[in-house]
């Protein structure tokens, strides 16, 4: 029987003793490419997300892109990495999302995109400060 990408990478987890990893080091240790390995990582990710998952474990990641660390964990100090993964994400995509008008705008009216670019830099960091104090608040029951 054949097993799925992320089925495959679980038996890696389990057989590097649940150590960090990245994406290259996972590419390295399966012989393949880093996309490939990405793709391995991804698979995982949709697998555990799923309603009913069954896989052994939660993988979480540290960073962004290539240079994710990524590891396995379920305990509250866990779950605060993921927030702080989150907060960067948002900000990043956010920032992805307004560039193309903020670039525009520049080239019409640099004034008026240096005006927008720092009010969209004000809401997020406003919006994520408050979205981390309401996550902080809440109870640590590991």
């Amino acid at each position: 029987m054949t097993q799925t990408r992320w089925e495959m990478l679980e038996a890696w987890i389990f057989d590097n003793n649940e150590e960090p990893f990245t994406a290259v080091e996972l590419a390295d240790s399966i012989n393949c490419d880093v996309q490939y390995a990405t793709n391995v990582i991804q698979a995982y990710l949709d697998a555990q997300r799923r309603p009913n998952s069954n896989t052994l474990y939660v993988i979480k990641r540290e960073g962004r892109t290539t240079n994710s660390v990524w590891s396995v964990g379920q305990r509250t100090v866990d779950a605060k990495v993921i927030g702080g993964v989150l907060f960067d994400d948002v900000r990043v995509k956010v920032n992805r999302a307004f560039k193309p008008d903020l670039d525009r705008l520049a080239e019409k009216n640099p004034r008026a995109a240096k005006y927008a670019g720092q009010k969209i830099a004000a809401v997020m960091d406003g919006a994520l400060v408050v979205l981390a104090q309401a996550v902080d608040a809440m109870d640590d029951d590991d």
